[in-house]
């Protein structure tokens, strides 16, 4: 699974593999295995790479990710490769034929937070996904009108899939 990070202003790409019930890190053309447990406390886990052990603690704050490293703490997002596509798509583009927001990674559909002929504001949830047991809340980049309600609750959506159709409010 592939993955990229924005680590203190700097994006790279990240891959994951397991192989033999093994975890490997794919970084900048190196290839580091790795072990990831969580601690008893259930808030420290373990990182083991390449030998070397690390203690690493999480907290989601926002859609950003706090992670302590020897007690430096370092925000961290992480996002599918396939949103950073999608963000620069959105940014190129303008809103006069709407917006769909689509679901950016795989996983389930947890709410839906709009119906059709709702009106939206930007930045408004419209619907929230759970992937890798996070909950991923959907907003509207722009406002609008709810013209399509494409998924409920308890349904697997990819990558990609849309979720929600909207138009632009009439002036």
């Amino acid at each position: 699974m592939k993955f990229w990070l924005s680590l203190e202003g700097r994006d790279t790409e990240v891959e994951f593999h397991t192989d033999g019930g093994r975890l490997w890190v794919e970084h900048a053309g190196r290839r580091l295995e790795a072990d990831f447990r969580r601690l008893p406390d259930g808030e420290v886990y373990s990182l083991l790479i390449d030998g070397q052990s690390h203690e690493v603690g999480v907290s989601a704050a926002g859609a950003t990710l706090e992670v302590s490293v020897g007690g430096t703490m370092i925000p961290v997002d992480v996002r599918h490769p396939l949103e950073r596509l999608l963000q620069s798509v959105a940014r190129s583009g303008g809103t006069a034929s709407g917006e769909t927001v689509l679901a950016p990674m795989p996983g389930l559909v947890v709410a839906v937070r709009v119906a059709a002929g709702d009106t939206v504001a930007a930045g408004q949830a419209v619907a929230v996904v759970e992937a890798m047991k996070m909950q991923n809340e959907l907003a509207a980049r722009h406002g609008g009108v709810v013209t399509d309600v494409l998924a409920k609750p308890g349904d697997s959506v990819s990558a990609g899939q849309p979720l929600v159709r909207m138009r632009p409010a009439a002036t």
